[in-house]
């Protein structure tokens, strides 16, 4: 964390982006600056964007525990697919969403650090400027 940048908080979080062509997603780590005026509300956004993270993930791993509809190999199938689709390995929708998880996460405490180093830093510049009596 470099709060240094003219008055704003930066912070680096980890993002997600296309890799090289064929090649999938890759990941990196990013820096960012907010207004620390709005380092809260950008906190509370992640807040209620990683409740709905958590939901989706829930509702995802229900669908990992259905059961076919029918004795059938078709429906069987299906269904086995719908698992492995919505599952917790490396591909599945839940395996996806753990990670955003993570990611948000890793992010609301990355710019909670930074917004207290900021306010301790600013209240120590505001006491050193303080006429003692």
């Amino acid at each position: 964390m470099d709060n240094s940048a003219g008055g704003r908080l930066t912070f680096v979080a980890d993002t997600v982006s296309s890799g090289p062509a064929g090649a999938g997603l890759a990941a990196a780590r990013t820096r960012f600056s907010v207004d620390p005026d709005q380092a809260q509300k950008l906190i509370d956004g992640l807040k209620e964007a990683l409740e709905q993270v958590i939901d989706f993930r829930r509702n995802t791993l229900v669908l990992g525990q259905m059961g076919s509809p029918g004795n059938d190999g078709y429906s069987q199938t299906a269904v086995e697919s719908m698992k492995t689709s919505a599952g917790t390995e490396e591909g599945g929708y839940s395996y996806a969403i753990a990670k955003a998880q993570d990611v948000i996460e890793s992010t609301i405490t990355q710019v909670q650090d930074a917004l207290d180093q900021y306010k301790n830093t600013e209240s120590a510049v505001g006491d050193a400027f303080k006429t003692r009596g």
